[in-house]
Formats: C-alpha cells, structure tokens, sequence
C-alpha cells in the first residue's frame, strides 16, 4: 500500500518475486501503479567499476512533468548519490553517477572504484516537480564479490597441433572493460558481449602451435581491472611428441681366456671382426613402446631397443632406427660404423 507523511508518498512492499539465474537475482516488486525492478549484482571486483541495473514507473499525471529528482541511498538514510554532491556523504563523493534516464524510467546507478563498503543495501527515491515523491524503501539492492575469470582450453594436445584457449571475465562496467593477457605468446583476439542487463562479458580468444616446450608448462590468462586489481586462471598442458632420436654404441671386446665383458661408450670406430652393440634411445610423451632397424636394403630382424651387430667388416651397412609411440613414430640419422682392418 501507498501513504503520504510531509509531501513524500511511502510505497510499503509486499515481498519480491525473484528468478534466481547463473550471474544475478531479479526481483521485481509488485505495487501498481509503483513499481521498482532492481538485481542483486555479482561477479565484481574491488576497484573496478560496477553499474547497477533499475528501473521503476509511477502513475502517469496529467500534465507531463518537467523536473526529476533521482537519489540512492545506503541503508534508506545516508545519501550515496544526489544531483547536488554536497549531500552526498564523504565516501561516496565523487565515485557515484546516475546513467540512467530518469525521464525514461531508467534509474541505473554506476559506482567507480568498487570499495570493499560498497555491499550495500542501497535503495531508490524518486522526486518529481510539481507532482510526487516515491521512497522505494523496501526495493533493496545489493552487491556481491566472487571471481568472474574462466579458461577454457584443451589440456592434452599434440606437438604442432594448433591451441586454441579461451578466456572470459564477466563485468558490469562496459566503459572500462578489464585488460585480458596471455603468458603464451600467439595470436589473440577481443569480443565483448552483453549477457544481461547489468552484466557484460569480455573473451579473449588465444590462438598457436603447441611445442615440446610446452608440456606440463601452465597457460595462464590475467585480467586487469581499473585500479590494479588482478585476476588469473591458468591450466597445464600436455603436449604429446617424439622429439629425437638417438643411436649410441657399445663396443664388446671377447678375449680367449677369462670372459670379460668390456664396454666402452662413445667409441668412433670399431676392428673387422669386432662385435657391437647398438643403443636406441629417443625423447618422447609419451615413451616409445617399439623400436625398429633397418639399412639400405630394409629391416632388420630385432625390435628392442638394443641391436647387436656379429663380425663387423668394412661393409657393414650404415643403419637406422625408428622409435613408435601412440603419437606415431620418428626415425634417426643414419649410423656408420667406421671399421678399422686387423
């Protein structure tokens, strides 16, 4: 119901409808011919800007008026805006601004910098020349504070593949979005969207070749609101690759009388006759799990890791080793063996 106390008509609400949805709550607060429609306004951050949606009517007077008056108040008394700053209380002085039209029935609120005082509840009053003054007491608004960041990439990839990582901020301040920025480099690309009344969201789209480097290295994403404050997400990648392979070999060296097995890394040639054994080891994600050889004239019978080469001679091939993973497979230089006569 409506009454009147000193010129000023007090619209006493029934309880709110509310829709509860993913970002805000709408309550709209039945009253004919009065009316206010604010939302409970999330996803904001210290330091940055907000812009709290309303809207509200009122009997429509005969002659059409030519003045309004629109105020917000914290807790229905102090004063957070007013046409005139001098009644607006100190720490509010100077971050408040009414963008709505008041002639449309737009009363939005825009507050900038967010303080950590500024939950609220606030409410609305309406003035109008020559006609009323309506108190919203009972439509209350307030703000809450959580993180609005999320990443969105594919975390297992392949090395060479083309990533694509999406990073999106929600806000509600559409002149002064947040600055989004990648720790990888690449291509990157801006779109901002307006979800809801009151609620804008900002996506960065990070696009490039995926490398060995990579693997288990986070991709982080930053959001940088007006007034420093910062927001990041990151994820880890998996880059799946066969990076090199390598061939190293062991020469065997028998001796007639007491067996002694004789290995030597690293050694550049070998005597005619000699046995050796070769070592195929690549740099893989994940590890290969097979191993072929093969020279000039095609493959050769062993799959390990290891080959062992009998009597070697001067015309001894020159071989080659690819190692499989399920990422599918690379394949070594060619190794020749340099064989010295006895």
């Amino acid at each position: 119901y409506v009454y009147t106390a000193l010129n000023t008509i007090y619209c006493i609400l029934p309880m709110p409808l509310c829709t509860i949805t993913h970002s805000y709550i709408l309550c709209t607060y039945s009253l004919s011919p009065y009316t206010c429609v604010y939302k409970v306004v999330v996803l904001e951050l210290l330091g940055s800007c907000i812009v709290i949606p309303c809207s509200f009517n009122y009997p429509e007077p005969k002659i059409k008026p030519s003045e309004f008056t629109g105020i917000w108040f914290k807790d229905t008394s102090e004063v957070i805006y007013h046409p005139d700053s001098s009644n607006v209380i100190t720490d509010y002085r100077g971050r408040t601004e009414l963008v709505g039209n008041l002639r449309q029935k737009n009363c939005s609120l825009r507050i900038d910098p967010l303080h950590s005082s500024d939950k609220g509840p606030f409410t609305f009053r309406i003035e109008i020349k020559d006609y009323n003054k309506a108190s919203y007491k009972y439509d209350r608004v307030s703000i809450a504070v959580r993180d609005p960041l999320s990443l969105s990439v594919m975390e297992v990839v392949k090395v060479g593949e083309e990533v694509s990582a999406s990073c999106s901020v929600s806000h509600s301040c559409p002149s002064d979005p947040p600055l989004i920025t990648w720790s990888h480099s690449g291509t990157p690309s801006i779109q901002s969207q307006q979800q809801t009344k009151g609620q804008w969201e900002e996506t960065s789209t990070l696009t490039f070749r995926s490398s060995n480097a990579d693997n288990n290295q986070p991709l982080v994403c930053t959001a940088a609101y007006r007034g420093g404050k910062r927001v990041k997400s990151s994820k880890t990648l998996t880059v799946k690759y066969v990076h090199y392979i390598v061939i190293s070999f062991l020469l065997m060296m028998l001796f007639l009388d007491a067996p002694v097995d004789v290995k030597v890394k690293g050694v550049s040639s070998v005597k005619e006759g000699d046995s050796v054994e070769l070592r195929c080891s690549s740099d893989s994600n994940p590890p290969a799990h097979s191993y072929r050889w093969h020279n000039s004239r095609g493959p050769l019978p062993t799959t390990g890791p290891t080959l062992t080469l009998e009597n070697v001679t001067r015309l001894t091939e020159a071989l080659y080793c690819t190692a499989i993973n399920t990422e599918g497979q690379g394949q070594s230089s060619p190794l020749k063996l340099k064989v010295e006569c006895k």
